[in-house]
This record gives C-alpha cells, sequence and structure tokens, in this order.
C-alpha cells in the first residue's frame, strides 16, 4: 500500500465523511486538523486507510482481499511506530481477520447526541472550580485518556483543540477534551483523576465541553469500549443515545 502525501489528503474528504464507525475521526486527518496517515491500496487507490495520531484506524467501504493483507502485514508488524486498532463495521473485514491468530476482535459502542438534551446548567461543588485546560493546567494532566494521546503536541492541542477541567488546589482532578475534531464534530475524551472519582467532576467536564462544541455549531460526539459501562451510562445521562457498535480489530499483544 502507498503512503499518500499531505497534500493529497483533501481527495479522500468525502470517503472519510461516509465512514459509519465514527467519522470524526478520519475526517480529522483528512481536513488536515489533527495529525495522522491516509493509506491507498497498491491495486486500487479507491481503498483508503485513514491512521490518526491515537491509532484509530478507519477504512473506505469497500475493500478487497490484497489491501486487506496489506494491512494485516502492517499492523503486526513489531515496528510500528504507535498503535493500530482498526474500526470496522464490514462483515467481510471482520471475517477476513477472524482468520487469523494473532489478531484481537472486541466492540465499540457508538452514541449520538439527542439535539438539546444537555441542560446548560452546571454546579460545581465548593472547593472545586471549572477552568479551561490551559497550558499550566494541560502539563498537570495525567492518565489514559489525555490531549497528548491524540494530539501531536500540546501546541497542536491548544491551537485546534479545546478542554476543560475541574481543580481542587491546584490539582486537576477530571478533564474533557477534544480528542477528535472535524468541521461538523467534535468528539469527547474525559478522564477522572482516581483520587477524585464518584463525585460527579466527570459529568462537569463532559457537559462543558458538550456546551463548547454546540457552541462552536458541532455536534458532540461520544464512543467507548463495549465493557466501560460506567462511559456508556455517563453518556446517557448527558442525552446521548446508543446507536451502534463495530468492530475493533488490533494486534494481539
Amino acid at each position: 500500500m502507498r503512503r499518500v502525501t499531505c497534500e493529497e489528503y483533501a481527495q479522500y474528504i468525502d470517503i472519510a465523511n461516509s465512514n459509519q464507525c465514527g467519522r470524526v475521526y478520519p475526517l480529522s486527518v483528512a481536513e488536515g486538523i489533527q495529525s495522522g496517515d491516509i493509506f491507498v491500496s497498491s491495486a486500487d487507490a479507491s481503498e483508503v486507510l485513514f491512521w490518526t495520531h491515537c491509532g484509530f484506524a478507519y477504512l473506505s467501504e469497500t475493500v478487497n482481499d490484497i489491501f486487506l493483507k496489506e494491512i494485516y502485514e502492517y499492523m503486526t508488524d513489531e515496528n510500528m511506530p504507535r498503535r493500530f486498532l482498526l474500526m470496522t463495521d464490514s462483515e467481510k473485514v471482520e471475517s477476513y481477520f477472524r482468520t487469523k491468530e494473532n489478531v484481537v476482535l472486541e466492540r465499540r459502542s457508538l452514541f449520538e447526541y439527542r439535539e438539546n438534551a444537555v441542560n446548560a446548567k452546571i454546579d460545581v461543588p465548593k472547593e472545586f472550580e471549572l477552568k479551561e485546560l490551559d497550558a499550566g493546567f494541560l502539563s498537570k494532566v495525567s492518565g489514559n485518556i489525555v490531549p497528548s494521546l491524540f494530539w501531536k503536541s500540546a501546541d497542536d492541542f491548544l491551537l485546534k483543540g479545546k478542554g476543560y477541567c475541574v481543580v481542587h488546589n491546584e490539582e486537576v482532578a477530571s478533564w474533557a477534551f477534544s480528542a477528535a475534531v472535524s468541521s461538523q464534530e467534535i468528539d469527547i475524551g474525559i478522564e477522572t483523576n482516581l483520587k477524585y472519582q464518584k463525585q460527579g467532576l466527570g459529568m462537569i467536564v463532559a457537559k462543558r465541553m458538550m456546551q463548547y462544541a454546540i457552541e462552536q455549531g458541532k455536534k458532540p460526539v461520544w464512543a467507548c469500549h463495549y465493557q466501560n459501562t460506567a462511559s456508556a451510562k455517563m453518556a446517557e445521562k448527558l442525552g446521548f443515545v446508543k446507536t451502534g457498535e463495530c468492530t475493533i480489530i488490533k494486534r494481539k499483544m
């Protein structure tokens, strides 16, 4: 397969926009908002793979076995520069990878926001403050779901992304941010410091990020691993409705 040049990315916007497993991620790359790679099949240039900075990968609707073989060999290379998580709703793609012994197939739940479902009021508990995730607070964020996983640099995130945090005595207790940004949508990443969990702080920052997305004229997006019941319940409380699932294909570690 061939890696296309950044100058060619705009040619693949329509293909990215038609993705059924979360179009905000492939669009973020095709529109040049976030870093990532785009590949085309060596056999057919209309078959496309989008690979984001965070490792999420998405396919065009049509792919043949030659391209799938190329992708399989690429994703199972031990010298991969970053993780590779292939998202698909294609039975053909699933069937192909189920025959491979060194890959794992899991599920990802997809949600859609109901218009005007979020309550505009945000109540912040005493001793906590709701702040914008600026450079100072960004340097204090540490966890599994953080801007550095999704953006190539802090400067890139601060220039093109957005985030909010709940702070206690200058310690970042919970944060939500734009994990993926397209011209139409913003995917919300969220995490709470273990020390401050079960206090409703995640709801506060998630709600503020949703408000920001809507203020920008964009649709908030939510997705999570199918076993992440806490994230699914939060999504429902925030006005999201589960619309389906896609398959996650990754190399067995």
